[in-house]
């Protein structure tokens, strides 16, 4: 028996149409805002790509005129290199290699700088290196630059023999340091070298090598502010003619030794 379709109301046909066309609208809205999204992707990959978001400048910040130029050498960026593809991470791990370098800081800011901020270390003390010249090492140890000669400056001389490059801890001179940080104003100008004599204990033991001929024996690195209370007193209360050693390693018993064979004026009577 044959299926006999009547004829469709016509009120159920105009909303069938109707459907479907809002069905129609509604793809067609969601093909034009995949469209637009991928557009305006496109369109800022392609700015990010183009010179007006390259690297133009790169900024240094924390050093000098001429360590600036060492710094942006350091970092291996390009001028010209889209501000999007800077390797940040190597940059910083190319400054803080530079053995002057403590801390850096590098960051990108659009449309085109990179600026580098470092912080340097601070020249400590100087390190003969057994040629003439001498190592400037830090409060670390760091051996930060190479000078030629030995200058005439206020960088107090620790006399080991520095080893190794620029960059590297001198360790040899590591227990000069502490003593150094502590010795009051009014003393540096009674210290000539600080020296430290392995022969004995492990971690060597500090000697001051003194205006005129004397020495100062302060043992290992301990009771430093004592030790050199008592140098002080030494100094301004003994009189020095033909002193050769004074002996500070217990800080309580300073012990001065002079020289037999040299003669003390004694005062006229």
């Amino acid at each position: 028996m044959a299926n006999v379709t009547g004829p469709i109301d016509p009120r159920l046909r105009q909303r069938r149409i109707a459907v479907l066309r809002a069905e129609g609208r509604r793809r067609l809205r969601i093909v034009l805002i995949v469209l637009g999204v991928i557009t305006v992707g496109a369109g800022a990959y392609a700015i990010t790509r183009s010179t007006a978001l390259d690297l133009d400048r790169i900024e240094v910040a924390g050093a000098s005129a001429s360590r600036a130029d060492d710094v942006i050498a350091a970092t291996g960026l390009e001028l010209g290199t889209p501000l999007l593809d800077v390797d940040l991470d190597t940059a910083r791990a190319g400054v803080t290699a530079l053995p002057w370098v403590k801390e850096v800081d590098i960051a990108r800011s659009w449309p085109g700088t990179v600026t580098v901020d470092v912080v340097r270390r601070q020249p400590l003390a100087l390190v003969p290196s057994g040629d003439g010249g001498s190592v400037v090492i830090d409060a670390e140890g760091v051996a930060i630059d190479r000078i030629e000669s030995q200058p005439a400056d206020d960088l107090p001389v620790i006399t080991v023999v520095a080893r190794g490059e620029l960059g590297d801890v001198q360790t040899f001179a590591l227990p000069a340091i502490p003593v150094i940080q502590l010795v009051p104003a009014d003393l540096m100008p009674w210290i000539e070298t600080y020296g430290i004599d392995y022969t004995g204990e492990e971690n060597g033991e500090l000697v001051l090598d003194l205006t005129g001929s004397a020495i100062a024996e302060l043992g290992i690195g301990t009771d430093l502010i004592a030790k050199l209370d008592a140098l002080r007193t030494v100094i301004g209360r003994v009189d020095r003619t033909c002193i050769t050693v004074i002996d500070l390693r217990i800080a309580e018993l300073p012990v001065v030794q002079r020289d037999a064979d040299c003669e003390i004026d004694e005062p006229e009577s």
